[in-house]
């Protein structure tokens, strides 16, 4: 199974890893910030069972940021 393509190496050898991506060839890292950059550990996702489950507006709605599922709260 082929990876994303590495944009320094320019392989399809980019493959997801715990942080972000990483190139298996030339060792290329991307990481990706958890929470924008705000840090600390999100809720459990109900979804995908990680924990990246972040508020993202005003009306207390949260996010995951792994899996994209919304969460909302009924008045």
């Amino acid at each position: 199974m082929a990876g994303k393509l590495c944009p320094e190496c320019g392989n399809l050898t980019f493959f997801e890893s715990k942080t972000g991506r990483l190139c298996s060839r030339c060792g290329y890292t991307m990481t990706l910030p958890i929470n924008e950059s705000k840090g600390g550990k999100g809720r459990r996702c109900s979804n995908c069972g990680k924990s990246t489950v972040f508020e993202q507006t005003v009306q207390g709605n949260s996010k995951c940021s792994n899996c994209g599922a919304t969460y909302k709260k009924n008045n």
